[in-house]
C-alpha cells in the first residue's frame, strides 16, 4: 500500500481482503521492567485503518506500516530504556478484528515473527539488523505462540550492542494467502504487520551491525514468502537477513577471554 492512497481507497481494499484472508493484527505496546507503554506514546503512527497490512514490500511503508519515520512529527514521544542483556516484551493484538465491519470473528494470522533494530539517526530507512526470528516451533507458527501468549512475544536484547537510541521493529508475516500474487487486486499474497517504537539501550557493549535498507530485506518471489505453506514444518527458513551474532571475543592461550580472570 503506498502513502498516496486515500483512506476510502484504504477503506475499500480492506473490504475486498476481507473476502480472502483472515490475518490481521498490530503491536500495541512494549512492556520495560514491568511497564507497560501506552501506544499512543511508543508506537509510530499507524495507518488509518491500523491492523490493515502492507502488501507491497517494495514500499517505504515496509519499515514501520506507516510513512513517518520522523520522531519529530510522530506521538512517539516516550522512549523505553532497555539493558543490553535484558529482554523485553512486545505486545500484539492478538486477536484484531476488522474496523470496517461488524464481525466478531477473529482475523488470525499464520506465520513467522521478526523483530529489528536500527539506530535512531539513520531514521529507520536503513541500519536495520534482526535481533530475533521464529518460523514454525515444534509444528507451530511463531503467530500462533503469540496468541497461546496472548499477544506476548519476548525478544533479549543483545549484551554486545552498543548503548543508543534505536527504531525497534517487531513483525508478524501472514502467510494465510500466499500462493498468489497481491499486486494484481491486493487480496492476495503474503502480508507484513510491522509497527515501530523507539528505545533507548543502555550499558551495553561496543558493536553496531552495518545492517540492511528496508524496503529491501524481502520480495515477493522469496520462496519463504510465496507459496503453500499449509505443511509447513519446523524446516521453514524465516524470512531477511540473518539474526545478529557478536563477535568472538579473543582469548588467550589458555581459552579465557582476555580482560577477564
Amino acid at each position: 500500500m503506498k502513502s498516496g492512497f486515500s483512506f476510502a481507497s484504504v477503506v475499500f481494499f480492506a473490504i475486498s481482503l476481507l473476502k480472502v484472508t483472515s490475518a490481521q493484527t498490530y503491536m500495541t505496546g512494549i512492556n520495560n521492567y514491568g511497564e507497560i507503554s501506552p501506544a499512543d506514546n511508543t508506537i509510530l503512527p499507524y495507518y488509518a485503518i491500523k491492523n490493515f497490512p502492507v502488501m507491497d514490500f517494495d514500499s517505504n511503508d515496509l519499515r514501520c506500516r506507516t510513512p513517518e519515520t520522523d520522531i519529530s512529527v510522530t506521538k512517539t514521544n516516550v522512549i523505553k530504556v532497555a539493558k543490553a542483556g535484558d529482554t523485553i516484551t512486545l505486545f500484539w493484538d492478538p486477536e484484531s478484528r476488522t474496523m470496517v465491519t461488524d464481525s466478531n470473528e477473529p482475523h488470525l494470522i499464520h506465520g513467522p515473527c521478526m523483530v529489528y533494530l536500527s539506530p535512531y539517526e539513520k531514521k529507520a530507512k536503513k541500519g536495520w539488523f534482526k535481533i530475533y526470528g521464529s518460523g514454525m516451533v515444534d509444528g507451530q507458527w511463531c503467530s500462533a505462540g503469540i496468541r497461546t501468549r496472548g499477544g506476548k512475544l519476548d525478544v533479549t536484547i543483545d549484551s554486545a550492542i552498543a548503548p543508543g537510541k534505536y527504531y525497534l521493529r517487531g513483525e508478524v508475516i501472514g502467510l494465510n494467502n500466499s500462493v498468489l500474487d497481491n499486486w494484481d487486486d491486493y487480496t492476495q499474497g503474503a502480508q507484513s504487520f510491522a509497527n515501530c517504537a523507539v528505545i533507548e539501550i543502555v550499558e551495553g557493549g561496543d558493536e553496531v551491525p552495518e545492517g540492511v535498507s528496508i524496503p529491501g530485506i524481502y520480495h515477493m518471489e522469496d520462496k519463504n514468502l510465496k507459496g503453500d505453506f499449509t505443511d509447513a514444518d519446523d524446516s521453514y527458513e524465516v524470512p531477511g537477513p540473518e539474526e545478529f551474532k557478536p563477535r568472538a571475543q579473543p582469548t588467550t592461550a589458555e581459552g579465557k577471554v582476555q580482560g577477564i580472570l
